[in-house]
């Protein structure tokens, strides 16, 4: 099974191997270096803002940001920036960790309620029934348990990402900003490994909002292939590759 699986996950992953391989080679030059700072920084932060702005989209990405934005972007990269020191120092991650992203996220914007949520959430899809308040930290931590297991193991770092992602978006743990910050947290394994983040950009925030929605019914194919072309995106990003060119719909005759 192990064997089969490994096979399979080189075939479907090969190209983000190898561009993640020479990025390894090249991410200590200081172009290359200063590039991936960029990206790490405001770059995710103004595209997952943006994400989730649907007509404010275009304010998230302009420049100069307004100041309340220009702090919430500042928020964000303090939070991307822990997130790599986990990635360094630690092997797997904590309920603490996720807890410790959010107020790092949220530091300076506004007293928001820390830990958990207490009230009800906002379901995600229809059918989605996001966790009880009482039951959101131990359905976390079993979580983050199976994160540890050795069929977990066995994945590719982008279904690792897919994953965790959607079974913390199930939970709806927070009171405000779970995909900003699900979406750092679940980036863990991808930096871990030597790859850039998956860095959705704005742009496919309709891609993105049905992929959820597909992954809450047990369809995780889109998420998990959004979030590998979001990894290639931001390893040409690193690289200085330009962007691919647009598929064309070929039309039946």
């Amino acid at each position: 099974m192990a064997e089969r699986f490994e096979l399979r996950t080189r075939h479907q992953f090969a190209g983000l191997i190898e561009r993640r391989n020479r990025w390894l080679l090249l991410k200590n030059e200081p172009t290359a270096r200063s590039r991936f700072e960029q990206l790490v920084g405001p770059e995710w932060a103004r595209q997952s803002h943006a994400l989730e702005a649907g007509s404010e989209e275009a304010l998230w990405l302009a420049e100069p940001l307004d100041p309340m934005r220009a702090r919430q972007v500042q928020s964000h990269v303090a939070a991307a920036d822990t997130l790599l020191r986990f990635a360094r120092e630690k092997e797997f991650l904590c309920t603490d960790d996720l807890l410790a992203l959010h107020g790092i996220l949220l530091s300076g914007i506004h007293a928001a309620p820390k830990g958990f949520r207490k009230g009800d959430a906002k379901p995600l899809a229809p059918g989605h029934e996001p966790t009880d308040p009482e039951l959101i930290a131990p359905v976390i931590d079993n979580a983050l348990g199976w994160f540890r297991s050795d069929s977990f193991a066995e994945m590719h770092e982008v279904e690792k990402t897919a994953l965790m992602l959607i079974k913390l978006a199930d939970v709806q743990p927070f009171e405000e900003a779970n995909g900003r910050a699900l979406r750092l947290f679940s980036n863990f394994f991808l930096l871990k490994a030597g790859y850039s983040p998956a860095v959705i950009p704005a742009n496919q925030a309709s891609q993105y909002a049905l992929a959820i929605q597909r992954a809450l019914g047990f369809d995780t194919q889109p998420i998990i292939d959004l979030i590998a072309s979001a990894t290639e995106r931001s390893l040409r990003w690193c690289l200085d590759e330009p962007p691919p060119p647009p598929k064309l719909n070929v039309l039946a005759g």
